[in-house]
């Protein structure tokens, strides 16, 4: 119903037979408010069905930043009543009313002020394994290989149970549906590589989200990984979708790890070659799982892709070559216009580096090259991939390292945009690596971004690489250093 999921005791783990599939079905029609994880629901489309009425232009409603302006990786939180919930990498989960009062402060995991920083001899534990709000409990990953649930009324800690050797310090999220947990974790082969600086995880691990027992683990064949982890969940059978960092996409059963289907590994042209997405997959309320990886083209300029795939068999529907690097999980839902048509819509370009003092100062690479990223956001149509003419593309970004990182405080290192989020008006919402966070609505509905206050921002100081989250009337976004709150205009009565 409206109110969400009753928050009761956690219900049992998915099971291989009828009830198990039956009670799957249930989890997935009820689908709970307001945002649950990263892109916001089961199946991950980053499209919400309320519409949060704000102007980011005037600036959010209130803001929070930890004491030591802690690094954030995670989207937020909202539950049914509109609360919200915000993991620091550092360990600290807190609970906030909507109108910013700190209602309880869990700090049972917090990891010290090294946890603040990238690079650090103490090797801290970092929470970055996104948060997931199932059940009355919030559960977190770290990048020791633990998983944590806490009792998203009172604070207090349920469990704290380690489901694989260790996990990446890249920004991926759990998933969950009907009392079972999915992690992306480490073997233990790829957890004893010294300072793994690519990071990801070669495993996949399903947990009892009632006392964190693992449930089931699977392996990448081929050595490969997946990075900046995100879920989708999807009936008949009940199973988990992701996909690995070339852009290659799974089905696994979800009670017992195995596999329903591998998808076909994205196709070369001769002289091209294989790179690293941080981007993933993301299903659309159509039924079907789209994925964006990157190549590097004959002439070794790196590019993106975006994949759909039959849900049910994994077969490739198409596949469309761009231009930038897709480097973000796909987001899919309705962005007005006369069509009405589903939309996918994509932010596109590089990711900044870090903080290079001299190339700022001059401008210029060590290679005489000129620094600047260009970046865009774009949609396609979820029918056939062309592009819809929907697109914005801010000035070139002309430092080498996003908004606000430095070797001195912070390093976020995050990616160009952040996840998508696109609520009920068509209005689609993103941080960006200049600091901004952008507000895109085609109010006029030509399909494009050029009439008067279709484009909009706010400038926090900080990147993003959390993605925002959506509530009745509430936009929610993360950049690094914490969080803003957005409200929207009441509703005439």
């Amino acid at each position: 119903g409206e109110r969400g999921m009753k928050v009761g005791p956690a219900v049992g783990a998915v099971t291989c037979d009828e009830a198990g599939a039956s009670a799957f079905t249930e989890a997935l029609a009820q689908q709970p408010l307001y945002w649950m994880n990263k892109n916001g629901d089961f199946a991950v489309t980053g499209a919400s069905r309320f519409a949060t009425r704000a102007d980011i232009s005037g600036g959010p409603s209130w803001s929070f930043k930890d004491e030591t302006e802690d690094l954030v990786y995670a989207h937020p939180i909202i539950d049914a009543e509109k609360s919200i919930y915000l993991m620091h990498r550092n360990g600290k989960l807190r609970k906030f009313s909507a109108d910013g009062e700190v209602m309880w402060t869990n700090s049972d995991m917090y990891a010290g002020q090294d946890a603040g920083k990238l690079i650090s001899g103490t090797k801290p534990t970092l929470f970055v394994g996104g948060p997931v709000l199932l059940d009355g409990a919030i559960y977190l990953g770290d990048s020791k290989g633990f998983v944590s649930a806490v009792d998203a009324t009172s604070g207090a800690t349920r469990w704290r149970k380690a489901v694989g050797a260790a996990s990446a310090s890249d920004a991926w999220s759990m998933g969950g549906i009907s009392g079972t947990l999915v992690a992306a974790m480490m073997s233990e082969e790829v957890a004893e590589i010294p300072f793994d600086v690519a990071g990801g995880q070669d495993m996949i691990v399903g947990v009892d989200a009632k006392d964190g027992s693992v449930l089931w683990s699977w392996k990448f064949p081929d050595g490969k990984r997946i990075y900046n982890a995100l879920f989708s969940f999807a009936s008949d059978p009940p199973s988990v979708l992701f996909s690995n960092y070339h852009g290659r996409a799974y089905r696994l059963k979800l009670c017992d790890g195995s596999v329903v289907w591998e998808g076909p590994a994205p196709e070369l042209q001769p002289g091209e070659s294989e790179v690293m997405t941080t981007g993933g997959l993301a299903q659309g309320a159509n039924g079907v799982a789209y994925v964006t990886s990157n190549f590097l083209d004959k002439g070794g300029v790196k590019r993106g892709r975006l994949a759909a795939h039959n849900l049910a068999s994994g077969d490739l529907l198409w596949v469309k070559r761009l231009d930038m690097p897709a480097n973000n999980a796909p987001s899919i839902g309705h962005l007005g216009g006369a069509s009405g048509e589903l939309s996918v819509v994509l932010g596109l370009g590089e990711n900044a580096f870090f903080p290079d003092p001299l190339a700022d100062l001059t401008g210029k690479w060590e290679n005489g090259r000129p620094v600047e990223w260009f970046t865009e956001v774009a949609a396609f149509s979820a029918t056939n991939g062309e592009p819809t003419g929907w697109k914005f593309a801010p000035p070139p970004w002309k430092k080498t390292e996003s908004e606000g990182d430095s070797w001195t405080g912070h390093i976020c290192l995050p990616d160009a945009w952040s996840n998508a989020a696109i609520d009920a008006d068509g209005t689609v919402y993103l941080g960006h690596m200049s600091g901004k966070l952008f507000a895109l609505r085609d109010m006029d509905g030509d399909g494009r971004l050029d009439g008067d206050g279709e484009v909009r921002s706010y400038y926090g100081g900080r990147c993003y690489q959390g993605s925002p989250g959506i509530a009745e009337g509430m936009l929610v976004a993360t950049p690094c250093d914490g969080m803003h709150v957005f409200k929207g205009q009441a509703l005439a009565a």
